[in-house]
């Protein structure tokens, strides 16, 4: 990379060491520095650091995050006396697992009853 002068040296400051991550910056001169020659640079100075990085092993990973839905399906799922996730019980009652299913059943009734109320204004007791 001609662009790229020699004095001063490039060099690479840590700036984070992040949840997923460790961010570093790297610094170069070049000579004029217009944007047409900044853009360019960047461009030759990041892909050969990317290059050697990936030809040295070290892996360029995206942030992941895993989300757990659980659609209550099997009959244990909701019941937390039973539950697999290995989160404690705790110690005082806990609510008895209900199935999406059976409560827009019972939604789809109390409406059929015309008994006028909302979704919204159905009580846990009434489902």
């Amino acid at each position: 990379m001609n662009e790229v002068l020699k004095d001063p040296a490039p060099d690479v400051l840590l700036m984070d060491l992040a949840e997923s991550s460790v961010n570093i910056r790297a610094r170069w001169w070049i000579n004029p520095p217009r944007r047409a020659d900044d853009l360019t640079s960047r461009d030759r100075v990041l892909s050969a650091i990317k290059k050697k990085l990936v030809e040295n092993g070290i892996d360029l990973p995206y942030p992941t995050r895993q989300i757990l839905f659980h659609d209550q399906t099997e009959e244990t799922d909701g019941d937390r006396s039973r539950q697999r996730e290995g989160w404690p019980t705790g110690k005082d009652e806990f609510p008895k697992p209900r199935r999406i299913s059976d409560s827009i059943r019972q939604l789809g009734r109390l409406q059929a009853q015309g008994n006028g109320k909302l979704a919204s204004q159905i009580t846990n007791d009434e489902m």
